[in-house]
């Protein structure tokens, strides 16, 4: 008597869990099917959920999906929410209505606005070109751009603070934290891709005739302090733009 309970039982949570996902699968088409063109967006696997509390966001710069555009596989679609997961390079595509985010397989994507504009370097460029998205930081001939990335790292003693760039609570009992680098590379109006790592690099695309003239100008700009990389980089793009 009590293995057939036990049967039963078994066979009673069975039939929820399949109606569960049966249900969620018949949402997920009523989706689907209600969104026409766009549905081809929400076929992507479901997006990395990083269970566990941590201090600092695996996001770009926030956890908050924003309205933009996004060019896939071909096509420009329009008002729908984006954000980059930068410790994983994924531009995920959020859908709500109880339906899990999904990732937009990034060998489609050629390019995405949320806020800034972000290019998929590899899409554009070929496998040789840097990986993940690329934010364009100063759009001109030559183009300035910036890949933020983030990675998970043990914090016991609350250390590590500034190196989240994240304007959220810092929570002195989570031991997890996200920590924030940046990258930098000009794009060329050639295509060509220098990366950027400091100034230097940066100075050897003047030619050699204007780099006193830079310098003289980026000092006149940076009085007792020295201006950030990104800013370096946009002041020798505009000097380039002006030639």
């Amino acid at each position: 008597m009590k293995k057939q309970f036990i049967r039963v039982l078994l066979a009673a949570v069975l039939a929820l869990s399949v109606a569960g996902t049966a249900a969620a699968q018949d949402d997920f088409a009523l989706f689907r099917d209600g969104a026409g063109e766009a549905s081809l967006l929400y076929r992507g696997h479901k997006s990395f959920d990083h269970n566990m509390l941590f201090n600092g966001t695996n996001f770009w710069t926030s956890p908050v999906y924003k309205p933009g555009t996004v060019i896939f596989n071909g096509k420009h679609y329009r008002d729908i929410e984006l954000n980059i997961d930068a410790a994983r390079q994924d531009l995920i595509v959020r859908i709500g209505n109880g339906v899990s985010n999904k990732v937009l397989e990034r060998e489609f994507v050629q390019e995405c606005t949320i806020g800034h504009r972000f290019l998929n370097l590899q899409y554009l460029y070929g496998d040789s070109a840097p990986s993940g998205y690329w934010e364009v930081i100063y759009d001109g001939r030559n183009k300035v751009l910036c890949r933020v990335t983030k990675r998970l790292e043990q914090d016991v003693d609350g250390s590590k603070r500034d190196e989240t760039h994240y304007e959220g609570i810092y929570r002195d009992n989570l031991y997890q934290t996200f920590t924030y680098t940046a990258n930098y590379c000009f794009l060329q109006e050639d295509g060509r891709i220098i990366p950027v790592r400091r100034r230097k690099d940066v100075l050897q695309l003047v030619d050699k005739s204007q780099r006193r003239e830079v310098r003289r100008e980026i000092r006149r700009h940076e009085g007792s302090g020295l201006l950030p990389l990104d800013r370096y980089c946009t002041m020798v793009a505009q000097y380039l733009e002006s030639r």
